[in-house]
């Protein structure tokens, strides 16, 4: 049984849904796990890796979103690699700024940075797949792909 893809449905909008909901849920679960296992600087660091991760990510996605989608495959490709730039630049003035903090436990910063991207890009492509949005042309001949190879003739 198959169904028909959800065209009328904004993808950026479906993953975001789809992965902001599990990834919040991993947050209060890693700054209890650094409480408990190193104590108050460790909960710091976990609660701050959660905040710029998923800010990193949904960012990311809002971003994609206000571009206007997939109109045209070369310009969302380009504004793809410059919403990829502008993040690795935020992540690069984070990293330089707490490199030296002194009042955070980087292995719990870092950890939680691990889970919460882990989380988010699984459930992200689960929320796409899920979306059932296509991901090539349709064919506009019905008949176009009835087995003719390249050549044209029929095997």
């Amino acid at each position: 049984m198959t169904t028909a893809p959800h065209a009328d449905r904004d993808p950026f909008a479906v993953m975001l849904r789809g992965a902001f909901l599990p990834t919040v849920a991993v947050g209060p679960v890693a700054v209890v796990v650094a409480a408990l296992v190193a104590g108050g600087k460790a909960a710091l660091g976990a609660a701050l890796g959660f905040v710029i991760a998923l800010a990193f990510f949904a960012l990311g996605l809002i971003v994609m979103r206000r571009l206007g989608g997939a109109l045209d495959p070369l310009r969302f490709l380009a504004s793809a690699l410059a919403v990829f730039m502008g993040q690795m630049i935020f992540l690069l003035v984070v990293i330089m700024a707490l490199k030296d903090a002194s009042w955070l436990d980087g292995t719990a910063f870092g950890v939680t940075v691990l889970a919460v991207a882990l989380v988010w890009q699984v459930f992200q492509v689960v929320a796409f797949v899920r979306s059932r949005r296509l991901v090539y042309d349709a064919p506009q001949d019905p008949d176009q792909d009835q087995g003719q190879d390249v050549g044209g003739a029929d095997r």
